[in-house]
């Protein structure tokens, strides 16, 4: 029973750490058009900062839970 407990709370703080980053990355997109920096203009430092920002919102979610 506990290791369903277990792999439910992590699918859902898995979902919600998707969620966040799909919602980051939208504004960040909307706002400087970051796919286009990225694919368009070939952007290695709008990728990186996408990539920080992605890799971020993951490691602050983990910390939430673990602690």
């Amino acid at each position: 029973m506990a290791f369903l407990s277990s792999l439910g709370s992590t699918v859902l703080w898995s979902a919600v750490a998707i969620v966040l980053v799909v919602i980051v990355f939208e504004i960040l997109n909307r706002q400087y058009h970051l796919m286009k920096e990225i694919f368009e203009e070939n952007s290695t430092a709008a990728a990186v900062l996408a990539g920080s920002f992605v890799l971020g919102i993951f490691y602050t979610v983990v910390q939430i839970v673990i602690h």
